[in-house]
């Protein structure tokens, strides 16, 4: 409240706590604190030695002297005119939060920014810290990958060993040259109880293929598209970009520290990723591009991953239906169908993707 005058309001003396009632005067004098009875408690001190609080909605201010003590008032309006000749009539804090357009302006901003960091600054930052990751660090914790998989989803092959020789003999040419620095190497294992027809491409870089896959497949040809396309997984170490995306504190040490030790934290991911989460979108369609240009530089026609890719897909179609209709009919929503959909991208627009890499 405005009493004549003055600005009422309380006063507390310098270090103590004791609130007295008083006005806040003002004239050419400078500005002075009294009492309810005229006794002049503070002051006179020029408005420009104040220190006032900010307005913020109709919380009360403060006005410090520099003897310590302190006037507090909810009358913002008086304190504002007083203040008028030194400042705007408002500060920040205040002149945002009483108009609704800048606080939905700025929100906008903040989720923008959000987004941006999400979905670019996260996977940029993700990648500069997989590619630190030496190759020998990188293969004893695929090691350590491969360990945790034959524990928990895959068992020993049952190809006999002459058929795992001679598809080792005609990946040998593809492996030789490729893996970015990680020797690459092909495991067999098989993946009935668990992920079926597939491959997975470890940050080790070793390739494990399933003797479901191999068996589904119409040719050599046909797997050298899928190795071509594991390759690219390993060389853009896909694996570990994915697995630190899902740990900002990872990510920040190695990026922000240089510690690249803290990379392990995350590992414990990569057997959930490459079994059940699969790569995004973008990832699979890097590697797609990847071994198009592999199996063109080798003579073959990308055109063989793509076939594989739609018996792969034909093959889970199948399987769905036959599973529905052993069930009763209704809708095919297989648990193996649903989680090959959700986690890759359309087979149909992969394989137009490759088709159109084809020359």
């Amino acid at each position: 409240m405005t009493q004549a005058g003055g600005i009422a309001g309380a006063y507390f003396a310098p270090g103590g706590s004791a609130r007295v009632r008083a006005v806040l005067r003002s004239d050419a004098g400078g500005v002075r604190i009294e009492a309810i009875g005229g006794e002049v408690l503070a002051g006179p001190q020029a408005v420009a030695a104040l220190q006032v609080s900010s307005r913020i909605g109709d919380t009360p201010r403060f006005v410090r002297f520099a003897d310590g003590g302190a006037f507090e008032t909810a009358d913002n309006a008086a304190v504002d005119a007083l203040l008028l000749p030194l400042r705007p009539r408002h500060g920040l804090a205040h002149r945002l939060e009483s108009r609704l357009r800048y606080v939905l302006i700025g929100l906008a901003v903040t989720l923008a920014f959000a987004w941006g960091v999400v979905r670019h600054g996260i996977p940029a930052l993700a990648e500069t810290a997989a590619h630190a990751v030496p190759p020998g660090m990188a293969a004893r914790l695929g090691d350590g990958v491969l360990e945790l998989l034959d524990g928990r989803l895959l068992k020993p092959s049952a190809l006999p060993a002459e058929e795992q020789a001679r598809l080792r003999a005609r990946f040998e040419p593809f492996l030789r040259s490729a893996g970015g620095g990680m020797p690459l190497r092909v495991e067999f294992r098989d993946a009935a109880a668990s992920v079926g027809p597939n491959a997975l491409a470890l940050p080790s870089g070793t390739l494990v293929f399933t003797d479901q896959l191999v068996r589904l497949a119409g040719s050599d040809e046909e797997l050298i598209g899928v190795l071509a396309h594991e390759i690219g997984h390993v060389e853009h170490r896909h694996a570990l970009r994915h697995a630190i995306q899902g740990s900002t504190l990872g990510l920040a040490a190695t990026v922000l520290t240089g510690d690249i030790s803290s990379i392990s934290s995350v590992i414990a991911a990569i057997p959930v990723i490459l079994t059940e989460l699969g790569y995004s979108r973008d990832f699979e369609f890097e590697a797609d591009r990847h071994a198009a240009a592999v199996l063109r530089q080798h003579g073959l026609s990308p055109a063989v991953l793509g076939d594989l890719l739609a018996r792969l897909d034909r093959r889970h179609a199948d399987d769905c239906a036959r599973e529905a209709a052993a069930a009763g009919g209704g809708d095919c929503h297989g648990e193996d169908w649903w989680r090959y959909l959700s986690t890759h991208p359309p087979t149909a627009e992969r394989i137009r993707r490759i088709g159109g890499q084809d020359g």
